[in-house]
């Protein structure tokens, strides 16, 4: 009932002559907390499918997420915004690296409702708006050296169901969202990550 409360809420403070890029700012301002299911697959140049994972995450504004990923092997991601941890349970090795360098790209800055920075970087525009549905498409902007050629993100009924990402080597990425929480009640200690004493630990303090 929260979610369809926030959604109707969002969808109904949307000015119809507004610009994409605010009307983008609009759908991801109107909340604190995020979570989700997600399917994640990718795809090369050719069509051909592959790499396909699924798992769960949840994000805090600002710059705090926890990114589980169960199959088909378990990792976690997890930032408490200062330092980002990538725990492989299988490989027994925990890496820890500067929260900076993982808070700039776009899915980040996405998920923390950052959009007026991601203008800088990006055109945004509304490509599709039919019934509950509506397509962003975000390009780089001349002169940016953009890890991703494109990004799309599809909203249903004014909550992100779908991330599409074209990045500089031809491979797109497609994300599919369920089960999704506006604002859901989190355990803080979910972005917190101390590692077991029986792993390899690797300190990356590169800026």
């Amino acid at each position: 009932m929260r979610k369809l409360i926030v959604a109707l809420t969002l969808a109904l403070s949307l000015p119809l002559s507004a610009e994409p890029v605010d009307q983008l700012a609009s759908l991801l301002s109107g909340y604190e907390r995020f979570s989700a299911n997600f399917e994640q697959f990718a795809t090369s140049e050719q069509g051909e499918r592959r790499e396909a994972s699924s798992g769960n995450f949840a994000v805090a504004r600002p710059d705090r997420f926890v990114w589980n990923t169960l199959k088909p092997f378990p990792q976690q991601i997890i930032s408490d915004g200062e330092y980002v941890w990538i725990y492989d349970e299988d490989l027994e090795q925990a890496t820890r690296k500067p929260g900076n360098q993982n808070t700039e790209s776009a899915p980040a800055l996405i998920l923390n409702g950052r959009i007026h920075e991601l203008e800088m970087r990006y055109d945004v525009s509304l490509i599709q708006q039919t019934g509950n549905l509506m397509v962003f498409e975000l390009l780089p902007k001349a002169g940016q050296d953009a890890m991703f050629t494109r990004v799309r993100l599809l909203f249903e009924d004014a909550v992100l169901s779908e991330f599409m990402l074209d990045d500089n080597l031809g491979q797109r990425s497609t994300i599919l969202l369920s089960d999704t929480q506006l604002d859901p009640e989190l355990d803080e200690a979910i972005f917190r990550f101390t590692p077991p004493d029986d792993i390899d630990v690797i300190l990356d303090e590169a800026p």
